[in-house]
């Protein structure tokens, strides 16, 4: 053990080195299998030196959204320039889309929590947009949010971008922003009636589909028609030349086309999915794949033998597919360290080779992080006398330091979610899969009926059974919900998540929607870091269950808050979470296949056939009111709505269905869900599982019966034609040319959503209402469900994880320690049956701002793997109302020499400068900086001190600065006499 003197007089900054046992993190390599210097010219091609081209490509994990480069001159060496995120959020992967400039230098990025995927409203308008300088790293966030879908941003053929802003059903109209990314301006919002998708700049204007026009929008919101296409244009690519390039689809083919001087003219055709068009740096266009056809291309459009949907670097002579594994698609929770590894398989059509590289994203810290998004308003500048708490010299215990930074208090003031956050006796257990999966497997059959005893982990409940505060529903027509059905939404919504942050057999805070309510994708940007209790969206657990998960009281107009005691089971007990979330399937079944919404044969027990239920379960269902009025389910989860690619495969598919050899699944998908609608996710999970990493792959799959081509066509078969679900019963006109006739609509073109409002508007209220069939011979073509766990066999529940135990005992210290622990007097943690030790006293505070909000709770969290099975964390942001600040006081009798330690816990921890201020009560302050990330699961010694009345330790968070590591607060010893 490293000992460190504290002997100076005044304030003094000591740096406690890691101990010699424990060894420090290795640092990251930048990149594993880079092209060797010595097979430069074999591999990719003569000229490489002083080629200006430049690879690149996005990579989200639960860090951040990291965006990668590897120059040609360097021998394609990838590394991390910049790193995206923002905090406040609880997500278990960033996701986002990029495109690159016309110089090549410059990427914007949209990226956003994996979840916003599951609302409308986040998706189409609430990604965070940033500008990120690839030669030098720099980021530039922007004061907007945008569209999450597949075609934002969309880069011209200089610096100019456009940025979209999507409509949906409560707000009609697309809004359309024009970035200047080297300038880093963003011109004035231009709204088009009617749904614009893939957007792009141009002279004057912009070039987009509406309908199934190619569409000039002028800086007014003005449109003219350029070119009618078969069916709405996608893939849309400006050239250095004038000409735009796009392409369309026609039933199961393809077409690429161009427009240049007013005249059309094929490029290419083939099958479906077949072949793409890419952008490349300099205005040029690169043809992708193997169309069945090529006519003469113009200069500014050149053929790369490379697979479809390979992406290419600026000039054209690197094509890479990203490769991930199931793994991969659950990464670790926030606090603990690492990004996914990012694995590319890259061809080089100058010289036919391969070559695999693999790059490990660079930490937060060194990857251009920068402050929080303009988007996201900031915090009222926190008063003096916050900001000057740092200089005071003595606090006696229990004192308030000043009225603008209270004490900590578990209950928030005002809140609107039923079940708190931070609260010590509201800890929510994270279970395994092999968990989640038996919970599921009994809850499908009415079995999920073991009796929980009082106080169940500690929940503080009385005795319950999961299925008899939430019995399930009979289904309409019979049978029952198919097993991979309930856990691909399961893993749609939390990635089998119960509690924040945390791994299986942690305990954590409850996983909230939007507790906070706060609002980060409207057009005000003043008040997202506010707290607005009213607009919670209080979604809990594994399932996001929401209805009725307001308190009494204050709920939405027509919900009716659940008991107190099934309120706090939902957020705590995944088990209990999960027959609520089962209810609440069931009744979307009931509701669609009763108003005639139902798929193929309507057999339960069919993958396919939960389409129409999954889509509700995440959008809802419009009752028909019988007027005459759209009704069924919404717009934003219809498959042919432009804002999903339409040549998407089934979502983590195999990539080649027809070639037996191809057994990899693309779970790269995994890293885009934007790409696909909620419904053709959760069929997507139920055939392809997640791995956790706890038990190999997270659940059993459904499969597809048959002789392995047939069974894998069928599983293909998944994913149903997009026009099955538009046509006139809902107003929606695939590839037909139909005028609106309400008045003020005599000029608008037509599109696949052609519902009118009563003021002339598109309104997006294509609402479906039809029965559909894909597969006519449903009883053998469509998915079977897998059970595990079957209900006669009588299993019993899975044994509990074991990640991260806590140190429940005060093992390592002299045995005459004095401790004073983060855990409340009378609380005891659910893995530490010990009454906890606190021989002094412990508060913790939080910044707040200027009117009185305590910012800083929003990313405050609390885990029990610490000492005593409890500890909080935050991430260092630097001060003012971020700020978060711990004071451990030994007891009142305790004076003299005495050697302190603080307890590092195994995750949470992260700063490599945690700054322990040591005020020794006699005028004396000391300052000892920590690298927790050393020295995670153990004692740090901070030194030898001689204390005085009133002596205390303090941890500030504004003492580490902004790195957005995480950085954590738990127990300090004093050790009488001295070590």
């Amino acid at each position: 053990m490293a000992l460190l003197a504290a002997s100076a007089v005044g304030l003094a900054l000591l740096w406690v080195p890691p101990a010699q046992a424990k060894p420090q993190p290795m640092p990251r390599q930048a990149a594993v299998g880079a092209v060797a210097p010595a097979e430069r010219d074999r591999v990719i091609g003569t000229g490489w030196h002083s080629s200006p081209d430049r690879a690149w490509t996005t990579a989200g994990d639960a860090e951040g959204f990291h965006v990668l480069v590897a120059e040609a001159a360097d021998g394609y060496e990838w590394h991390t320039v910049a790193t995206l995120r923002e905090s406040g959020f609880d997500t278990d992967r960033w996701i986002g889309n990029a495109c690159v400039t016309g110089s090549g230098r410059r990427a914007v990025v949209v990226y956003a929590p994996r979840a916003f995927t599951n609302k409308a409203e986040l998706s189409g308008r609430g990604g965070f947009t940033a500008v990120v300088d690839l030669e030098t790293g720099a980021v530039t966030k922007l004061p907007v949010t945008t569209s999450l879908a597949y075609f934002n941003p969309g880069c011209g053929t200089g610096e100019a971008v456009a940025l979209t802003q999507e409509g949906d059903e409560a707000r009609p109209g697309t809004r359309l922003l024009r970035l200047d990314a080297e300038q880093v301006e963003v011109g004035p919002k231009v709204t088009v009636k009617g749904q614009m998708t893939s957007a792009v700049p141009v002279e004057n204007g912009f070039v987009g589909a509406l309908g199934s026009y190619l569409t000039k929008v002028d800086g007014k919101g003005g449109t003219t028609n350029l070119a009618e296409a078969s069916t709405v244009p996608f893939g849309i690519r400006p050239d250095g030349a004038g000409g735009v390039n796009y392409l369309e689809l026609d039933g199961a083919s393809m077409r690429a086309r161009r427009l240049a001087g007013g005249r059309q003219v094929t490029l290419a055709e083939g099958a479906l999915g077949s072949f793409g068009l890419e952008r490349g740096a300099g205005g040029r266009v690169f043809l992708t794949g193997e169309p069945a056809s090529v006519n003469s291309l113009p200069g500014t459009v050149q053929r790369l033998d490379v697979p479809a949907r390979a992406e290419v670097s600026t000039t054209g002579r690197l094509a890479f597919e990203r490769t991930m594994t199931a793994e991969e698609t659950l990464p670790g929770s926030i606090p603990l360290a690492g990004g996914d590894p990012v694995r590319l398989k890259a061809v080089v059509p100058q010289t036919r080779k391969t070559v695999s590289f693999q790059v490990a994203p660079a930490p937060i810290a060194t990857a251009g992080s920068v402050g929080a998004s303009p988007a996201l308003g900031s915090p009222r500048t926190a008063t003096a006398r916050e900001a000057n708490a740092t200089t005071r010299t003595a606090v006696p215990r229990g004192a308030t330091l000043d009225v603008d930074f209270p004490e900590f208090d578990p209950q928030d003031p005002d809140p609107t979610c039923a079940v708190p956050r931070n609260d010590m006796r509201t800890l929510a257990y994270h279970p395994r899969p092999r968990q989640v999966e038996w919970a599921v497997d009994y809850a499908i059959f009415g079995a999920l009926t073991q009796v929980r005893p009082a106080n169940f982990k500690k929940f503080g409940l009385p005795a319950y059974s999961p299925q008899q505060l939430f019995e399930p529903h009979d289904l309409v027509g019979g049978g029952h919900v198919a097993a991979q059905v309930m856990l691909g939404i399961l893993a749609q919504e939390s990635n089998l998540w119960q509690a924040s942050q945390t791994e299986s057999g942690e305990y954590g805070n409850p996983l909230i929607g939007n507790y906070y309510g706060r609002n980060y994708y409207d057009d005000d940007t003043s008040d997202d870091w506010r707290i607005h209790w009213d607009e919670a969206d209080c979604g809990y657990g594994i399932g996001q269950v929401t209805d009725g998960m307001r308190m009494a009281g204050k709920e939405k107009p027509g919900e009716q808050a659940r008991p107190p005691v099934h309120q706090r089971a939902i957020a705590l007990d995944y088990a209990a979470n999960i027959a609520a979330s089962l209810q609440i399937l069931q009744e979307k079944w009931n509701q669609t296949y009763s108003n005639g919404l139902i798929i193929n044969n309507g057999d339960p027990s069919k993958i396919e056939n939960w389409y129409f239920a999954a889509w509700a379960y995440n959008s809802g269902f419009y009752p028909s009111k019988g007027d005459g009025s759209p009704w069924g389910v919404g717009w934003s989860n219809n498959p042919i709505n432009p804002r999903y690619d339409p040549t998407r495969h089934p979502f983590l598919d195999v990539a080649n269905p027809r070639d037996l050899d191809d057994n990899v699944p693309v779970f790269s998908d995994a890293a885009h869900p934007q790409d696909w609608p909620y419904q053709e996710k959760v069929i997507g999970w139920a055939a392809q599982s997640i791995d956790t990493g706890d038990d190999g792959v997270g659940f059993r799959t459904a499969y597809w019966i048959g002789d392995p081509l047939v069974a894998r066509l069928r599983r293909t078969g998944q994913k149903p034609r997009p026009e099955l679900f538009c046509n006139t019963t809902n107003s929606c006109f695939p590839g037909v040319e139909v005028k609106p006739t309400e008045p003020g609509m005599e000029e608008e073109p037509p599109g696949p959503c052609m519902h009118s409002n009563s003021a002339g508007q598109y309104d997006l209220k294509c609402w479906y209402h039809e029965p559909v069939t894909w597969k006519e011979d449903c009883d053998e073509s469509c998915g079977f469900e897998g059970i595990r766990y079957d209900v006669p066999e009588n299993y019993s529940e899975p044994v509990d994880g074991t990640h991260n135990p806590p140190q429940c005992t005060a093992i390592g210290l002299p045995s005459n320690a004095l401790i004073v622990d983060s855990v409340t007097e009378g609380v005891t943690m659910p893995r530490c049956d010990d009454t906890p030790r606190n021989d002094g006293t412990f508060r913790i505070w939080f910044g707040q701002d200027s009117s009185g909000e305590l910012t800083s709770k929003i990313d405050t969290h609390q885990l029990d793997n610490g000492f005593g099975g409890h500890h909080w964390f935050t991430r260092a942001r630097g001060s003012g109302p971020f700020r978060v600040l711990a004071t451990w006081w030994p007891p009142t009798s305790h004076t003299g020499r005495s050697g302190i330690f603080v307890y590092i816990p195994p995750t949470g921890g992260r700063v490599n400068d945690a700054i322990y201020t040591v005020v020794t009560g006699d005028g004396r302050t000391r300052m000892v900086k920590v690298d927790q990330e050393a020295y995670r699961g153990s004692w740090a010694f901070l030194g030898n001190f001689q204390l005085g009345p009133n002596a205390y330790v303090e941890l500030d968070t504004a003492r580490s600065g902004a790195s957005e590591k995480s950085i954590s607060m738990d127990a300090v010893a004093f050790v009488p006499g001295g070590v």
